[in-house]
């Protein structure tokens, strides 16, 4: 399968991409996992993303099908996770892909194509943490071989926490 790397997502995307979240989310409650809701992620989220430049997206057909930010990781420093020092990190989160994609590997090619990507803009690791009761999630991070570092816990969900260093 050819590598698939991210766009940087646009102001005009926010609605579709409120609709993705809000997609994602309602499947993952009829599976018994979810964290998200109709509160978060939210429009003001999406908003500060993509003020920030953090915000990318795949598109196929002109739709947008899977999200993910890349953020600067000051969210997780201090909780007690063993990051490897380097001089340019990012925090990957709120990777979200199409519920009509999903359970087909799509995640894992789309995932592996934004590191890609991050590796083409010099960033020397990635850094994400994965809730302990996503199980989807879990197989597809443990599957491209990123190093599990020590668990960590935030707004009372317990996660895993993963390192790649590109």
């Amino acid at each position: 399968m050819p590598v698939n790397k991210p766009e940087l997502a646009r102001d005009t995307d926010a609605r579709e991409i409120l609709a993705l979240y809000r997609a994602a989310t309602e499947a993952a409650k009829r599976t018994g996992h979810s964290h998200w809701d109709e509160g978060y992620p939210s429009e003001e989220t999406i908003r500060a993303d993509l003020k920030g430049g953090y915000l990318y997206v795949w598109r196929e057909d002109g739709n947008i099908v899977a999200a993910i930010t890349y953020m600067h990781p000051d969210d997780l420093d201090g909780i007690g996770v063993s990051w490897t020092p380097v001089e340019r990190a990012v925090e990957a989160c709120r990777f979200c892909l199409s519920p009509t994609l999903q359970g087909k590997g799509r995640a894992k090619a789309f995932f592996l194509g934004g590191i890609e990507l991050l590796r083409e803009q010099g960033v020397q690791a990635m850094r994400y943490l994965c809730a302990k009761d996503n199980a989807a999630a879990y197989r597809i991070y443990t599957g491209v071989g990123h190093r599990q570092l020590e668990d960590t816990e935030q707004h009372g969900i317990d996660f895993y926490s993963f390192e790649a260093l590109l």
